[in-house]
C-alpha cells in the first residue's frame, strides 16, 4: 500500500473510495456514512493504519466483509471497518508473512567458547595486539600479557646495564 500510494497517490485513494462507497451500499450502511468526507476520511484511515497491507488485500478484506463474514451488528462505522481489516490483518496476512519469514530466515547458531578461541590463537601465533612496540614510550597495560612479559625483560636489561656500567668505575677505584 505504502508504494502504492507513493507511486500514484490519487488512483490508489480514488480506487478504494469507489469500493468503499459500493460495499456501504451493499451491507446498507447509508445512515453510518452520511457525506462523501465520511467516506474519504475512512480511506484516509485505512491507508495511514494499514501501510503494510496490499491493496488487493485491502479489496479481498472489502469483499469479505461484503460476504458477512465480519458481524457489523447492525453499523458499519470507520470504527467497524477498521476493526474487520484487522481481523482480515491477523487472520491472513500475518500468519503468511510469519510463514514467509521462517522458511527465508532459518538461522543455525552454535555455541562459541571465546576463551578456548582465544588461546588457540595465542598458541598458534596469530593474536597480537594491535599497537606497535616501540621504545616501551607508552604506559603498559597491567593486564595485558606482552606488556607484562617485555616490561620484566626491560627491568632486568636495565638492572644489568647498571652492573655493567657501575662495575669499570668501582675497578679504578680500588686500584687507585
Amino acid at each position: 500500500m505504502s508504494l502504492a500510494l507513493r507511486e500514484r497517490k490519487h488512483d490508489v485513494k480514488l480506487m478504494l473510495l469507489a469500493e468503499l462507497e459500493r460495499l456501504t451500499r451493499h451491507v446498507n450502511a447509508t445512515r453510518s456514512f452520511q457525506t462523501q468526507s465520511d467516506l474519504q476520511d475512512a480511506v484516509d484511515d485505512i491507508c495511514e493504519l494499514f501501510p503494510s497491507l496490499k491493496v488487493e488485500e485491502v479489496l479481498t478484506a472489502f469483499k469479505h466483509i461484503r460476504q458477512g463474514r465480519y458481524q457489523l451488528y447492525g453499523n458499519f462505522t470507520t470504527n467497524t471497518l477498521l476493526d474487520c481489516l484487522r481481523k482480515y490483518d491477523m487472520e491472513n496476512t500475518v500468519t503468511m508473512r510469519e510463514e514467509e519469514h521462517r522458511h527465508t530466515k532459518r538461522v543455525e547458531t552454535g555455541a562459541l567458547d571465546v576463551k578456548r578461541l582465544i588461546g588457540d590463537l595465542n598458541r598458534d601465533g596469530k593474536l597480537k595486539t594491535s599497537r606497535k612496540l616501540l621504545d616501551r614510550t607508552f604506559i603498559p597495560y597491567p593486564n595485558d600479557t606482552t606488556d607484562a612479559k617485555s616490561t620484566e625483560q626491560h627491568k632486568q636489561q636495565g638492572k644489568e646495564k647498571e652492573k655493567t656500567t657501575a662495575q669499570p668505575a668501582r675497578d679504578t677505584e680500588g686500584k687507585a
